[in-house]
């Protein structure tokens, strides 16, 4: 099993994230490129940082490019005809979808430098017949970009729910995720007493795995920041923590436009792995930076969410990375804290986890529905509790009697079998009796109403060694990935919940082995 497999089959294709790295562009270093930028880095543009300008001229050049693919050279009447072209932005919209197979929150990104773009050429003098023209576009980018999102929100529903998320391996429990740290502190503490009483003897791949064990322990064990909190952590602001009780008041991260401010508290034991990591490991590393997180190379570690992404799937062969530990982190504190306290955590992480809004709306729709159920109950009254007596009377037999037999059991052989059902009900309906008085519409309804009853795919051995070696090429819980594997031969008609139920009956995940369950 590896890291880079269940990356590549999150989302089982559908919202996943994608590059758009490939796709046609005008160059960078054209004149309308570099005058676009620095209007983008002014004060009229909104102050954007060199990087923040790059990657929204960079989207604008590729929507140009899809407008005008037979142009080699970009100028202001073809930036202006793009823009004016409001059946051109409806097919990009569409490309970014069907051709480029972006998700629904890279395909906003898109919109919204598109939208900036407009503003540029708004303040920069047009003609009136132009500037028409690009209102006209203001008003369809808008209109796009709000059915884009009701599409993401649609789909937060499904692909966010927790149990979409577990059946895809992409969730974990804290005390899985503290067991991660329990895990790797022997080979730590080992990897620190070498670097402690004999350097020499230190490998590159033992200094690696301090780094990473110790991007882990402070996102899991101190808070679950956004990487460039930690990315940005210098060995000065650890040693200032020291006299100013703890705290690291980080500037550098990703929303800092917004809060400000990331402070970290550092207890006492958290202070002690740092320093631990500072004195003896980030020395051997040769760092040519001020940052504590550095690479073999001594270069700034700018990658610590591959890091942790990385030994927790090593762990427990499951997919987490920062964003998804702090939606964990949100959506367990549902069940242990108070909304005041709830409201510190999201505050505090400097983010508001779209997995905890659907969990929450999901418990609260539960709880109504309890609630509802209870009155509807009274409303009923003994006339209800009767009902519910007489229909338990009636049907309980037969219900039963389609219950007894397990629907996937084990067996030596490929026999497709019918679950075990009342002698009445495996008679085909356009077989059975009807009453002299019931007419041919009442016959039509019976056969439409009562089909034929599923019949249940038990599993062969070899389809058992499909799915062992499915579950050791992909991955627990990449049950579609298994089950489309040309490699693997199922039966038709096979699910991806089959494949879930049938492994937590055969197998277990431990130490990254498959082992069979006894019994």
């Amino acid at each position: 099993m590896n890291i880079e497999a269940s990356r590549s089959q999150m989302g089982n294709g559908k919202g996943q994230r994608r590059s758009s790295n490939g796709v046609p562009s005008f160059d960078m270093s054209c004149t309308f490129a570099e005058q676009f930028t620095a209007w983008l880095k002014g004060s009229g543009g909104g102050c954007k940082s060199d990087r923040q300008a790059q990657q929204l001229v960079s989207k604008c050049l590729k929507f140009l490019k899809f407008c005008s693919e037979d142009e080699d050279h970009l100028t202001l009447d073809i930036v202006d005809f793009c823009l004016c072209s409001p059946n051109l932005l409806f097919k990009f919209a569409d490309s970014m979808q069907s051709e480029w197979q972006l998700g629904h929150a890279g395909r906003i990104g898109y919109l919204d430098a598109i939208a900036e773009l407009v503003t540029y050429r708004k303040v920069n003098g047009v003609s009136e017949a132009v500037l028409r023209g690009l209102s006209t576009t203001d008003t369809y980018l808008k209109k796009v970009r709000k059915t884009v999102s009701k599409m993401m929100r649609l789909q937060w529903t499904s692909d966010l729910d927790i149990d979409v998320l577990e059946a895809k391996g992409h969730w974990a429990t804290m005390d899985e995720l503290l067991g991660v740290v329990s895990r790797y502190l022997p080979r730590y503490e080992a990897v620190l007493r070498t670097c402690k009483d004999t350097p020499d003897r230190a490998s590159p791949f033992d200094l690696s795995f301090a780094t990473k064990f110790l991007a882990v322990y402070l996102f899991i064990q101190v808070k679950g920041s956004r990487p460039m909190t930690y990315q940005y952590l210098t060995v000065d602001m650890v040693r200032t923590a020291k006299t100013n009780g703890g705290f690291v008041d980080q500037k550098m991260f990703k929303t800092a436009g917004k809060y400000g401010f990331d402070s970290l508290l550092l207890t006492d034991t958290n202070m002690s792995v740092l320093e631990g990591y500072i004195t003896y490991i980030r020395p051997l590393l040769k760092p040519k930076c001020e940052y504590v997180l550095v690479t073999r190379n001594g270069g700034q570690h700018n990658k610590l969410g591959e890091l942790m992404s990385k030994l927790v799937f090593e762990a427990t062969g499951k997919y987490v990375y920062p964003t998804r530990y702090r939606q964990i982190v949100e959506t367990s504190s549902c069940k242990v804290l108070k909304s005041a306290d709830r409201s510190a955590i999201s505050e505090d992480q400097k983010h508001s986890s779209n997995v905890a809004k659907v969990h929450y709306r999901k418990q609260r729709s539960r709880e109504v529905a309890t609630k509802a159920r209870e009155c509807l109950e009274k409303l009923h009254g003994d006339s209800g509790t009767k009902l519910d007596k007489e229909v338990l009377t009636r049907l309980s037999d037969l219900l039963n009697s389609s219950e007894d037999q397990d629907d996937c059991t084990c067996s030596s052989t490929d026999e497709v079998q019918e679950i075990s059902t009342p002698p009445a009900a495996r008679i085909k309906p356009s077989a059975r009796k009807l009453p002299a008085k019931q007419n041919r519409e009442d016959a039509f309804l019976m056969t439409e109403l009562c089909p034929a009853r599923r019949k249940s795919l038990l599993f062969t051995p070899e389809e058992d060694k499909y799915l062992k070696v499915g579950l050791k090429r992909y991955g627990f819980g990449q049950w579609t990935s298994i089950l489309r594997d040309p490699d693997f031969h199922f039966q038709k008609g096979r699910s991806p919940n089959s494949l879930l139920n049938r492994a937590n009956r055969k197998y277990a995940t431990m130490d990254n082995h498959l082992v069979d369950r006894k019994g």
